[in-house]
């Protein structure tokens, strides 16, 4: 679910809210093949520190070295000194000439039409200049802005040479630190007559994402006409980036802005009504097929192969996002020959992740479980036990004579603290600081606990069960994959301290107490995290009509298939007998394989004196061969082993009746990792209730959200959104499909108090 502020939050959960909502859309009139094929003809016209591609792959300048050109160097600290070697440069400067005023010019392989251009000059920009191309040539005078953009057409393009005569900064290099081969085209509610986005997400992998985006958009006056050569119609282009932003006023007339989608344009139409327009999720083109699957007898795991998987698809690593717990899940078995995305969904499903693009654009696989989570500090007491601090059930806490203010009393339930030993037993208590405060309630060092997760983790809320005498001030760092998401902090705290906040995803939190109580330890007896979502879908609310429950089919037993691999009797055989035909400057062939082989040698049946062939790559799958001295046809036998590939299982009973349930994903072979797999799948199947839901709507739910759902049998309900449909025609409508989730069952009974 989408962040927001608690503003926003309010005015959403009012019974009667604001029905008008915004939208605004982009689409990159970008030409994709323009902008992937440019390059710079001639690099010794510029600069050693420039690079000549990043500008056009869409990478910014972010800092600058000092040069000497004319009012240009600032002596601020915002500048680095420039290295003396090309080697050592490693700041982006972008495109720079080694000359005074020189000119930029990038050039295409073949001839591109270019509806406009978006130019990033930098600080350093042309106040007149002149672009050229084959057939038209563009005079820019008294240009005040280093970010400039241009709707004139270049047709036919095979180059584009900025040419600038006069710099805003007066005797200088020409820069260009980032273009885009087009502008934006840009839609607000006032054009936007409809527009509808679909989402469907499998909590357990099982099926591949989807998000598909509809839109509609008033042409009364035939903006968009196919027939209109200026019309920015004849210049979409598949695959274009699509944005959508949701937006709601807020009572101080401010709108807040909630992103949507960053899809790819899919199909457009026009009439003389409207122009119609759809997108679809990134995973609607990874349909190439992954070859490279291999056996790991020392394993690998499933982090290194989905960036594998990732790498071979040709996706930028700016583009996806592996969640780092999966570094820690090692498989053996070779990946099938299926799609790329077929294959990050295997990836998903073997570590308990799911798969989907973010709003942004950007593909991730993320854990989606309760993790595991422990507990530990550097400063505690011999007698402490901070890995307890997590337990549902602590039971009575003990308590120790201690020497702080105000803190020790004297009866039977206060028992003596025994000496230090190492073979010391002490009684059940939580964390206690080692440090103590001083008078004013200030620590030497600060005391901090550490709680470190399995995989990453969200929460809405964390309660603090204090000893006697509890500190005052808390700060909480929280951090994903080594990174500081946020410093919460926190005063006034009570003995039970109910912290009502949306913390970030983290795999990682440090509690640090700033201040204590005057002269005291910090005793923390518990730590219980709230609820797994802050939304709730509530009867006259939310929810337009009732909900529509069904009851699924029940599974009395899952059975997760393990797939083994072995070498068998390592017998050699022949694979493939194929006669191929090369050049001499194509003398590469590649060979695939029906079943996983190992152990591969290739041969010419008939090799002539100075003929050879040899494997250049392979995997279980494939083979490459690279043939010298063969020009015409030639005999090439691949030969190797195969593996023997069994199956084994493990079960887990969910209901007492019902059907059986056979789950197989063939990168699973260890029976832990089975069993782990069984437990994650069985919780999902053992929620056999499926809910029809329509609402009012709402942007920040995401296909995979949690939320409440009102129920007066059941009270806390939880459910996970698998289907999620989001209407707009001025307002905003929306129904789901989702399943009770089982997953925080254990969660929710100890919810936050005054939720």
């Amino acid at each position: 679910m989408q962040a927001a502020s608690s503003k926003y939050k309010e005015v959403m959960r009012r019974k009667w809210r604001n029905p008008l909502a915004h939208l605004r859309v982009t689409i990159g009139l970008i030409n994709q093949e323009a902008q992937a094929s440019a390059y710079i003809p001639d690099p010794v016209r510029y600069t050693y520190f420039s690079n000549l591609k990043k500008p056009m792959d869409n990478y910014k300048v972010q800092e600058l070295y000092s040069t000497c050109d004319e009012n240009y160097t600032q002596v601020d600290g915002s500048m680095y000194f420039l290295p003396r070697e090309a080697g050592a440069v490693v700041l982006n400067q972008g495109i720079v000439t080694e000359d005074l005023l020189g000119d930029i010019e990038i050039h295409f392989p073949v001839q591109y039409d270019i509806k406009g251009l978006t130019v990033e000059f930098g600080k350093a920009y042309p106040v007149d200049f002149a672009i050229v191309s084959d057939n038209h040539t563009v005079e820019v005078t008294d240009n005040a802005d280093g970010h400039y953009v241009t709707e004139e057409i270049f047709e036919g393009a095979t180059f584009l040479r900025f040419s600038p005569s006069r710099m805003v900064n007066g005797k200088s290099r020409f820069r260009i630190n980032q273009i885009t081969m087009g502008i934006g085209i840009y839609f607000d509610s006032r054009k936007i007559l409809s527009a509808t986005k679909k989402e469907h997400i499998s909590p357990i992998s099982e099926e591949l994402p989807t998000i598909d985006f509809s839109l509609t958009v008033s042409n009364k006056d035939r903006a968009f006409d196919v027939e209109n050569d200026e019309s920015s119609v004849n210049f979409f282009e598949l695959g274009q980036d699509i944005e959508a932003l949701y937006g709601q006023e807020l009572d101080d007339g401010t709108i807040e802005w909630i992103p949507g989608i960053n899809l790819a344009l899919k199909e457009w139409s026009a009439d003389d009504e409207k122009l119609n327009l759809s997108a679809s999720d990134r995973f609607d083109s990874m349909d190439g097929t992954y070859y490279r699957g291999q056996y790991y007898p020392e394993g690998i795991s499933l982090y290194d192969l989905a960036v594998d998987v990732f790498t071979d698809a040709g996706v930028d690593p700016r583009e996806y996002g592996v969640d780092t717990y999966l570094k820690a899940v090692i498989v053996r078995n070779p990946i099938p020959v299926v799609t790329h995305k077929e294959a990050l969904q295997l990836i998903a499903n073997a570590g308990r992740c799911i798969l989907y693009q973010d709003r942004a654009g950007k593909i991730y696989i993320k854990s989606s479980f309760v993790p595991e989570m422990s507990a530990s500090s550097e400063d505690e007491a011999y007698f402490s036990h901070v890995d307890t601090i997590l337990s549902k059930d602590i039971g009575a806490r003990d308590e120790y004579a201690l020497a702080g203010q105000d803190y020790s009393t004297a009866g039977e339930t206060v028992y003596f603290l025994p000496r230090q030993s190492p073979s010391g037993i002490y009684l059940n208590t939580g964390y206690v600081s080692d440090a103590a405060a001083d008078e004013n309630g200030a620590f030497q060092n600060n005391p901090t606990v550490t709680l470190t997760m399995e995989a990453a983790y969200k929460c809405f809320g964390i309660t603090l069960v204090f000893g006697h005498n509890w500190p005052d001030t808390v700060i909480f760092h929280s951090y994903n994959n080594g990174e500081i998401r946020e410093a919460y902090e926190v005063s006034r705290l009570t003995q039970t301290a109910v912290i009502n906040h949306e913390f970030p995803e983290f795999d990682r939190l440090v509690i640090e107490f700033t201040k204590g109580a005057p002269n005291n330890r910090v005793i923390l007896d518990q730590i219980t995290f709230g609820d797994s979502t802050d939304y709730i879908l509530e009867y006259g609310v939310e929810l337009t009509k009732t909900p529509e429950g069904t009851k699924l089919a029940r599974v009395k037993e899952l059975q997760v298939l393990r797939t083994l691999y072995s070498e068998g009797n390592g017998e050699v055989q022949e694979l493939i007998r194929e006669t191929i035909s090369l050049t001499a400057q194509d003398n590469y062939y590649t060979f695939y394989f029906s079943n996983p082989s190992y152990g591969l040698s290739a041969v010419l049946t008939e090799p002539q004196e100075g003929q050879e062939v040899r494997i250049v790559e392979s995997s279980a799958y494939y083979a490459t061969v690279a043939l010298t001295g063969v020009t015409g046809a030639a005999e090439v036998v691949i030969s190797g082993k195969e593996y023997v590939v069994t199956q084994a299982k493990v079960s887990r009973q969910l209901n007492p009746t019902g059907s059986l349930e056979t789950w197989e994903n063939p990168l699973v072979s260890d029976v832990v990792h089975a069993a782990d797999l069984a437990d994650w799948i069985g919780d999902y199947l053992k929620a056999d209730r499926e809910y029809n839901l329509q609402y009012r709507g709402e942007p920040r739910i995401d296909a995979n959200d949690i939320a409440f759902l009102e129920n007066k049998y059941v009270p806390d309900l939880l459910i996970r959104v698998t289907d999620h449909t989001l209407k707009y025609n001025g307002a905003l409508s929306g129904t789901i499909k989702a399943r009770r989730d089982m997953s925080y069952v254990a969660t929710t009974k100890n919810k936050l108090a005054g939720k």
